[in-house]
């Protein structure tokens, strides 16, 4: 009975599952292919120092070292996952990759900007129109068409920019490259981003339960990205940037997902598959900027657009 309410109530899942199945018995006919090794030249094998010095090439300046130390980030999260397909809900939600990078959000920058914007608008919007009714009844329709040009200019505009904020996204993302060993930061609002080795990039938790936002605001639990290393040219403040959001547990997953990534010894875990596959059918990298990696299309079905290799790379 509980398999036929799940059918009926998750069709498309179940459709997925049915798809899956019938492809794991094609594979296993076809399995020369199946299990063929292909090359994987693309995969960096650099050493740190090296991929230290194309970062510094890449940045146009040298390095500045840093130790971080804060009173409220002291828990470091583990860099491994306990086997690559631990964090199969992960599928989908708060890592997203197309087999080439890996892509991790950030609290911060141009499409926050531009939400906190479309919210301002709207609801300045809805203030100007309350006035105005209250103008309606006590002067009538003097200066009808005036008021009604302010908050529905307005109202346009915070939609807009509510509807389009997303166009911004990609520049809110920390890039993690696996065929370079390099991640690129996020834009903030008054920096450009930089690269950087993964081994530089680290994860705190807050000591604390939650982290209010502001006197009076609601408390969330919240995660620090800290690079230990920055472009000396990188002024204003030593750069370190809020992730997660959600609770330790995922915030950890999260970053251990991320490491395990760029690690090219170990094949990418199951709980990725979901996510190229889906770059994959819309032929876009993750940044949906350019095409999908050339170098992983070997590794789908181009009929059915699954992953049908033991070992993605």
């Amino acid at each position: 009975m509980r398999i036929e309410e799940f059918r009926k109530n998750n069709p498309e899942e179940m459709a997925e599952i049915e798809r899956r199945n019938e492809n794991r018995s094609k594979y296993f006919d076809d399995r020369e292919t199946y299990k063929e090794h292909l090359p994987r030249d693309y995969l960096h094998k650099d050493s740190y120092e090296t991929r230290l010095r194309k970062a510094e090439t890449l940045n146009g300046c040298g390095f500045k070292t840093r130790t971080f130390k804060s009173k409220r980030f002291t828990d470091e999260y583990a860099a491994e996952l306990k086997s690559p397909n631990r964090g199969s809900t992960l599928e989908g939600h708060w890592v997203r990759g197309d087999g080439q990078q890996l892509a991790i959000s950030w609290f911060g920058g141009w499409s926050n900007l531009f939400t906190i914007l479309g919210f301002g608008c709207t609801s300045l919007a809805l203030i100007v129109f309350f006035f105005h009714i209250i103008a309606l009844i006590a002067n009538g329709f003097e200066y009808f068409w005036v008021m009604a040009s302010i908050y529905i200019t307005l109202f346009c505009l915070g939609v807009f920019t509510l509807k389009h904020r997303a166009i911004l996204s990609h520049r809110d993302k920390f890039y993690f490259n696996r065929h370079t060993g390099l991640v690129k930061t996020p834009h903030t609002l008054f920096r450009k981003p930089f690269y950087l080795p993964y081994e530089d990039i680290v994860c705190f938790g807050a000591n604390e339960r939650n982290v209010g936002s502001a006197r009076g605001g609601s408390r969330v639990f919240v995660s620090l990205m800290v690079p230990l290393k920055y472009p000396k040219h990188y002024r204003l403040t030593k750069p370190t940037f809020y992730v997660g959001g959600f609770n330790r547990e995922w915030d950890s997953l999260q970053y251990a997902t991320a490491m395990t990534f760029m690690d090219t010894s170990i094949p990418l875990g199951t709980h990725l598959y979901q996510s190229i596959e889906h770059y994959f059918k819309i032929d876009k990298d993750i940044t949906e900027k350019h095409g999908f990696p050339e170098e992983l299309k070997p590794y789908l079905d181009p009929t059915d657009c699954q992953v049908n290799r033991q070992e993605v790379w």
